[in-house]
């Protein structure tokens, strides 16, 4: 008996992801736009086509794919003579030096060619997002979460980023771990209620199709509108953007390459949450949520043998000399005084890296995450962390919505 043949079903065309968001940082606004496809190259040569400069400077770190660098500046190229600067070659004149170490190469472009008609591209990774330009192109998760949202000084009265979901989805596991601790330290610190949301979507495979990368970038872009609308400086409840960031550059700058991207994150993280721990501001929970989440995403726990402990705990001494924001509870700064900052001595200091030497490496496994602590483990684990308000701001916490 001849089997009859199963009808073949159609595929169904994958739908293009598509947000926009509008962060305003004070009088000036960062416009946050997320395309897929091969055809929204199209909508970013318009928006290049209504800057009319009279030259684009495109800026790169050698970390873009080479094919969606070459796109970009040829795009840019199109509309106005371009010129290509790569930050391995030296810092862009009138910008700082990078965090952990300046390029001691000659610059390849003078100060001259920065001028008001020139219209600076940020093409690449972190490094080359951190440089005030107009527009910004991430190619990785860090870099479209943090530095690419962020509005710096000189900085033209609107900015636009500009970010192919689809592309970052498609990067590899690494790059893609890293970018979540981004993600994570938006929910401890601003908005806690995607606390079990993030659970459930964490793994060490670290794979996520493009519209699961939307709603993580609207996820960290609505925490930062809802914080620098009224803070566009980053020195009152927006420092918590930042949460665990200066202990993280102190942890990179000790342990180098020793460390895979993301991880000196991840220390930062731990590290503030087991400061705040030791002074008595957190309970046990709170730090087992910060446990929780980098477990589940992979991200180290410990230190990497040969650190030297000594480097490390005078850099970490050093990077919390005007104060540590850390976190009375999920969502909640602690502040004292009116101040958000919170000065540590260095024996809580030195014991705090040290439970990051004695501490056992958590393995990348999504089954296996530390041990839940007594309190507070049933409304964890049953309903989501409220949000709380940060310390100093009268509005609620955002709880931005999945794209």
């Amino acid at each position: 008996m001849r089997r009859s043949a199963q009808p073949v079903q159609p595929v169904q065309p994958v739908q293009p992801v598509q947000l926009d968001r509008r962060i305003q940082v004070g009088a000036a606004h960062v416009t946050l736009a997320v395309r897929s496809g091969e055809s929204s190259w199209s909508e970013l040569n318009a928006r290049l086509a209504g800057l009319a400069v009279e030259r684009f400077l495109v800026v790169t770190d050698g970390t873009a794919p080479a094919g969606h660098l070459a796109r970009v500046r040829a795009l840019a190229a199109a509309q106005a003579p371009t010129t290509l600067h790569d930050l391995r070659d030296g810092p862009l004149p009138g910008t700082p030096a990078p965090p952990g170490g300046a390029v001691s190469a000659p610059t390849a472009v003078s100060v001259a060619a920065v001028t008001a008609a020139t219209a600076v591209i940020a093409v690449g990774g972190e490094h080359a997002c951190a440089v005030p330009a107009d527009v910004r192109v991430p190619t990785d998760l860090a870099a479209a979460c943090g530095p690419a949202l962020v509005l710096r000084r000189p900085a033209p009265a609107a900015a636009l980023t500009w970010v192919r979901a689809d592309q970052l989805a498609a990067g590899s596991a690494a790059r893609t771990r890293a970018g979540l601790v981004a993600v994570v330290r938006h929910v401890l610190a601003v908005c806690p209620s995607h606390h079990r949301t993030l659970a459930r979507l964490l793994g060490p495979e670290a794979r996520h199709d493009a519209r699961t990368v939307t709603a993580l970038l609207a996820l960290c872009a609505d925490a930062r509108a809802a914080l620098v609308c009224f803070d566009p400086d980053e020195t009152g409840p927006a420092l918590a953007l930042g949460y665990g960031r200066s202990l993280a550059i102190a942890v990179r700058s000790a342990a180098g390459p020793a460390l895979a991207p993301g991880d000196a994150d991840a220390l930062g993280l731990l590290l503030a949450a087991d400061v705040a721990a030791r002074l008595g501001l957190a309970d046990r929970a709170t730090g087992w949520a910060h446990r929780e989440l980098l477990a589940r995403n992979g991200s180290a726990a410990t230190l990497p043998r040969g650190v030297d402990v000594e480097r490390l705990v005078t850099a970490v001494v050093e990077a919390a000399r005007p104060g540590l924001l850390l976190l009375a509870d999920l969502g909640r700064p602690y502040c004292a005084d009116g101040r958000l900052l919170t000065p540590v001595d260095r024996t809580v200091l030195r014991a705090a890296v040290g439970g990051l030497v004695g501490r056992p490496a958590v393995p990348h496994s999504r089954a296996v995450t530390p041990t839940r602590p007594s309190t507070r483990d049933a409304a964890l684990e049953t309903a989501p962390v409220s949000a709380h308000e940060p310390a100093s701001t009268p509005s609620p916490t955002p709880q931005p919505e999945p794209a």
